[in-house]
């Protein structure tokens, strides 16, 4: 298209602004913008839509188990006057509240008082003294094992919670000298080098020593 032309569209220039042969192409193009603007002012008569939606075939109906599926999956509220439910709450409460046994079945002898079968303390209990045990080193597993346990290490166990290898235990034992020794993986007893004493035993290894203290006011 002219430059010239364009600009005429455009409302930029004047028809008497163009030489001979763009006034004649100008006449075309106000005539096909004439009847543009002529239909673009037509609309469709309002009973149109209405015809097109009869004309288009009905939605098929879902099946059986899809309407159940629906029917129980959708949420629907649910009316229910409050005597009604008053009502169902009290029945509920009954059911949960009343005994549910047999009043004709012979009922076994009544439970042992929780005071009778509560163990007491001895008044003249042995004392004890608490000692913290402490063992460095890489290890599975570490147990304190002396003539304070029978050489049992089930009985006292070490724990290194935080994995840094220090391994702890605070345990009761009984006033006096006593023997111990640690069992390291469950099959290396190590001596303890923070024993305050050590004595031989017997086998080609050394036994620690530690000396406990009777409490205050107590006897060993």
């Amino acid at each position: 298209m002219h430059p010239d032309l364009h600009r005429y569209l455009d409302g930029d220039l004047a028809d008497d602004e163009l030489d001979a042969d763009l006034r004649a192409d100008a006449e075309v193009w106000d005539a096909i913008l004439a009847e543009v603007a002529v239909l673009r002012e037509d609309r469709a008569p309002e009973w149109l839509e209405t015809r097109v939606m009869a004309a288009l075939p009905a939605a098929p109906e879902p099946p059986l188990w899809r309407r159940l599926a629906a029917w129980l999956l959708e949420p629907r509220e649910i009316r229910v006057r409050p005597v009604v439910g008053l009502v169902g709450a009290v029945a509920v409460l009954l059911l949960l509240v009343l005994p549910t046994a047999d009043p004709t079945v012979e009922r076994g002898p009544a439970p042992a008082p929780l005071a009778a079968a509560t163990q007491t303390v001895a008044v003249d209990a042995a004392p004890v003294v608490y000692v913290q045990f402490v063992f460095s080193g890489e290890a599975r597993s570490v147990a304190l094992a002396g003539d304070f346990n029978g050489w049992d290490p089930d009985r006292h166990v070490l724990r290194d919670p935080d994995g840094d290898g220090v391994w702890t235990g605070l345990f009761a034992l009984p006033p006096g000298l006593h023997k111990y020794m640690y069992l390291v993986d469950g099959e290396r007893w190590v001596t303890d080098p923070r024993a305050e004493r050590y004595v031989d035993d017997g086998f080609g290894m050394r036994n620690a020593l530690i000396s406990i203290a009777a409490p205050a006011g107590r006897a060993s």
